[in-house]
């Protein structure tokens, strides 16, 4: 009889994850962990290497301690985490400086030369994706022009998963969808030497490290790392992927046409293919798959969550104090306004480009900027609010017809898919059927997921997604909304490619400004 439950580990930018689930998918035991992030200059994002070590051994144990789980009850441990940035290791496997992160902005001017020479687009024909501050290739770059040292004494580059599971096993290997965030070569699934002849970094290669599929057992848990953590010698440990892939299959998305949007402080939208197309050329990212012969052509957009955040902070400041007062939920309240409002808000249209960085998908513009158009006398706060409900969905929208592949259905996850009146918005803005899995870590779920399949549980995909994925909620497209909102996305389209250079004028002008 096999062992009862699976860990799943998610290593965020900023939060651990341990979450323990039984064969069904349910979460039996979580706990979670804070990283800080280091920012000691302006566009830096670092963590200690060692105390993100600290955090998921910590995280581990606690889960298993604080709700009573056995380790010798653990068939398979998966780990997924936080994509691109760079972590070092010398010969002896000691971390050579601070993890550099994602986030990272440093090599923000090398990505402006490498793009205004052509080579982005040229390594986007073998790569699949955007290359940007904070992806691999940039921040070796960087190290090299600013650091030369920090790379003579490097021996192994790491994602944020395979450091973790270095540590549990003692094994460096990395997945073909974190190693896809590299140099690579996404039609013959291996690291690109042409690439990193393009950029001058050929003699970097033997840095990186074996890929091998996502659902391969690379070792077992050492005496060490059962001291330190909790659990028992031995246990299979997968190889595990990037957290947005494991995400996907934490949804349920296995399939080519099913789609899924993390709803978030960004907004991750990818749709699983069964053969790669990489248009639009240049924009986006393309990812191995948790499968052999799967790729995730992917869209990830800036415009997520914030936009409400920041609309409830400047004008709903009342509202805010009377839900703390009578201990009442906020946005429920606020959602019962705006449902009163009509959909499309009387020909209100908001662009939901409030991130600092702009937008990046999909299309990318980094002076873009959010903006209200059509306000009149009639506009009330409640449309406002709406029409930035409704920005966030076209959206998305915007993302999801540029994909190469027509969608079957979207899943929604993320903390925009707890609103029940904004998931409706969506199946109504893209005019197909949207489903809200149960659970909450769902990228944690992912990577447990695929290592039941590595140790046998689940006898294929299928059935583990069957058995082990709860999608909770579902919303139809309501059509007579759907027509009112592709008229609107009409209007979202032509405003913006109007406004296009006026980005630009603002963001010198704002320059200007800050000198003065």
């Amino acid at each position: 009889m096999p062992k009862p439950y699976l860990l799943g580990v998610d290593a965020g930018t900023s939060l651990v994850k341990a979450v323990v689930f039984d064969h069904g998918g349910n979460e039996v035991g979580l706990s979670r962990t804070r990283v800080p992030v280091e920012t000691s200059r302006q566009n830096w994002a670092e963590q200690d290497m060692e105390h993100v070590w600290r955090a998921v051994k910590g995280t581990i144990g606690e889960c298993l301690q604080k709700n009573n789980i056995s380790a010798s009850d653990i068939a398979g441990i998966g780990v997924c985490g936080q994509g691109d940035g760079c972590r070092l290791l010398d010969r002896q496997f000691r971390p050579l400086r601070n993890s550099i992160l994602w986030t990272d902005g440093r090599a923000g001017d090398i990505i402006t030369a490498w793009e205004e020479s052509g080579l982005s687009l040229e390594g986007f024909k073998i790569n699949g994706s955007a290359i940007f501050a904070g992806a691999p290739a940039a921040i070796i770059e960087w190290l090299r022009r600013n650091e030369s040292d920090t790379l003579d004494r490097a021996s192994y580059f790491l994602f944020a998963k395979d450091w973790i599971k270095f540590k549990l096993t003692g094994k460096i290997v990395t997945d073909p969808s974190d190693a896809s965030r590299a140099p690579f070569d996404i039609r013959h699934g291996r690291y690109s030497s042409e690439v990193l002849n393009m950029v001058g970094l050929e003699a970097f290669l033997y840095l990186f490290p074996e890929i091998r599929p996502s659902a391969d057992i690379i070792g077992e848990v050492t005496k060490t790392a059962a001291e330190e953590t909790g659990l028992q010698i031995g246990t299979p440990v997968i190889n595990g992927m990037i957290d947005v892939v494991a995400c996907g299959l934490g949804v349920g998305a296995v399939s080519h046409g099913q789609a899924y949007s993390i709803l978030g402080t960004t907004c991750f939208n990818g749709v699983i293919m069964d053969a790669i197309d990489l248009k639009p050329m240049g924009i986006g990212m393309t990812l191995a798959y948790a499968f052999d012969q799967q790729v995730l052509r992917a869209m990830p957009s800036l415009a997520g969550t914030p936009n409400v955040d920041w609309f409830v902070d400047q004008f709903c400041q009342s509202e805010k104090k009377d839900a703390m007062e009578s201990n009442a939920e906020l946005f429920y309240s606020l959602e019962n306004k705006i449902s009163q409002m009509p959909v499309g808000c009387d020909g209100l249209v908001y662009h939901p480009y409030i991130n600092p960085g702009g937008e990046r998908a999909p299309f990318v513009k980094t002076s873009a900027a959010a903006q209200f158009f059509g306000l009149s006398f009639n506009h009330t706060r409640w449309h406002l609010l709406r029409a930035v409900y409704e920005g966030v969905a076209l959206s998305l929208l915007d993302c999801f017809e540029k994909f190469p592949v027509s969608i079957s259905q979207l899943m929604l996850c993320g903390g925009g898919a707890q609103s029940a009146f904004w998931c409706q918005i969506v199946s109504d803005a893209i005019g197909k059927p949207v489903h809200v899995p149960g659970g909450c870590e769902l990228g944690a779920l992912g990577t447990a997921v695929m290592a039941a399949l590595a140790t046998g549980v689940y006898p294929n995909v299928e059935t583990a997604v069957e058995q082990a994925v709860d999608l909770a909620a579902g919303y139809e497209p309501n059509l007579e909304n759907h027509e009112i909102y592709r008229e609107l996305y009409g209007l979202y389209k032509n405003l913006y490619r109007h406004v296009w250079d006026d980005w630009d004028l603002r963001a010198a002008l704002l320059k200007r400004l800050d000198k003065s």
